[in-house]
């Protein structure tokens, strides 16, 4: 703890328009999955690497303090889906065409569950001033964060919670196809009870006052009642006591907020209208000051969860359509230096194709010069400073062709063909 503490003075927190690349490396595609060592993200430049890269190109001579993510997804046992009510989706075929709702196609989250691991590192330069080594390593949880400093514990919460790059990205491009929220008619004048409803500041307190439930939670802004929100498309989300509770008051107070997305900057906060004639995201003006009337003061609150809009997009980015579109299809899995697949985002399989054809070999000159024989770390051209790494063209091409000629982020070939 002696040398952390040393390094607390560096460490800051990420507001929600940094650049935060917390779910992969931004010199491989490494990733909190791909192996026990997960990624490390710096807690001065909230840079992630995997552990050996940390410090490529960098003239600092001192070690630096990193979060270390962890995740692996386990396949949920029957007894799982059946306390949640799914004991017959897993072996019962999908009789339509749709997502999370009976007889669809069961969506990742009824299938799997993600298990995340953080523990606070501090990595330093070796002996011979390239490669790396690990100083000292603690474990990074809700038992364990308080016996960090605060700077620490404040920063590395601010990385893990933060919606990502990747995640940013996508959500432009989703917000420039979509319209503008509006500002809601009824934050003008919105009715407020006076029942001495205060909520509390502390994320743990927070539970949906209908089920129980602690995630995806929203704040009623006239009566002050926290209810779950209502579920995604894929048959995820919350509880719908929110919603219940707007109808069972009459409809008359229709403006909730999403409770853990509130920080200094209120228009990065997720409003929502349950009223008829707008039902939908909406930009609401006052919200500081009726927070305020709930004993919520904005002033240093950080994003404990994720937005409905962050949402949307890692459920059409992650989800797997091809499991509609090529069940029962006889194909044949391959896998392997050359034959690496590409995640499609959206509409990008036709650049993906050409990105497969131009480095996974085919073309003898741009795979030498971009990829890599011996692994994904040893081109020239990620030779870069870790802070520069995620603008740097070349160093990026190389990246993916990297991960294209070496085939090491090929999943295993099943033992049957037939897909």
């Amino acid at each position: 703890m002696e040398e952390i503490t040393k390094l607390a003075s560096k460490c800051r927190v990420a507001t929600p328009h940094d650049t935060v690349t917390n779910s992969e490396c931004v010199y491989t595609f490494n990733s909190p999955y791909t192996s026990d060592h997960g990624i490390v993200v710096n807690l001065q430049t909230f840079v992630g690497s995997i552990d050996e890269m940390a410090f490529t190109k960098s003239d600092d001579s001192e070690p630096g303090l990193f979060v270390r993510i962890c995740k692996q997804r386990v396949a949920k046992t029957s007894d799982d889906t059946a306390m949640e009510g799914n004991d017959t989706a897993a072996t019962t075929a999908a009789t339509k065409l749709g997502v999370g709702v009976e007889g669809g196609f069961q969506s990742d989250q009824e299938k799997y569950e993600t298990i995340s691991s953080y523990s606070i590192v501090v990595i330093g330069k070796g002996t011979d001033g390239s490669s790396t080594s690990v100083r000292a390593e603690l474990p990074y949880n809700d038992s364990t964060k308080n016996e960090f400093p605060m700077a620490v514990s404040q920063s590395a919460d601010s990385i893990i919670h933060h919606s990502g790059l990747a995640v940013q990205q996508d959500l432009s491009a989703w917000e420039l196809d979509a319209e503008p929220k509006p500002v809601s008619k009824y934050a003008e004048n919105l009715p407020f009870v006076e029942n001495g409803v205060k909520v509390s500041p502390t994320p743990s307190d927070w539970k949906c006052e209908k089920s129980g439930d602690n995630q995806n939670l929203w704040l009623n802004l006239s009566d002050g009642f926290i209810g779950g929100g209502r579920k995604n498309w894929d048959g995820s989300g919350g509880s719908n006591g929110a919603l219940d509770h707007f109808i069972e008051t009459g409809e008359k107070y229709p403006l909730v907020v999403k409770l853990g997305t509130i920080t200094e900057d209120i228009s990065t906060a997720d409003c929502y209208s349950y009223a008829k004639d707008e039902d939908g995201p909406v930009i609401i003006p006052n919200l500081k000051q009726l927070l305020e009337k709930r004993g919520i003061m904005v002033a240093g609150m950080q994003k404990t969860v994720k937005s409905t809009a962050e949402l949307e997009v890692e459920l059409n980015a992650t989800y797997a359509f091809d499991a509609i579109t090529e069940k029962g299809a006889n194909l044949i899995p391959v896998a392997g230096p050359g034959l690496q697949g590409l995640q499609n985002l959206g509409n990008s399989c036709y650049m993906n194709s050409v990105a497969q054809m131009l480095f996974s070999g085919p073309i003898a000159e741009l795979s030498s010069r971009y990829g890599a024989s011996d692994g994904v770390t040893s081109n020239p051209l990620l030779e870069v400073s870790p802070t520069s790494a995620v603008n740097d063209l070349l160093c990026q091409a190389s990246k993916l062709s990297s991960a294209l000629t070496s085939g090491l982020f090929c999943g295993p070939v099943p033992d049957s063909v037939e897909v």
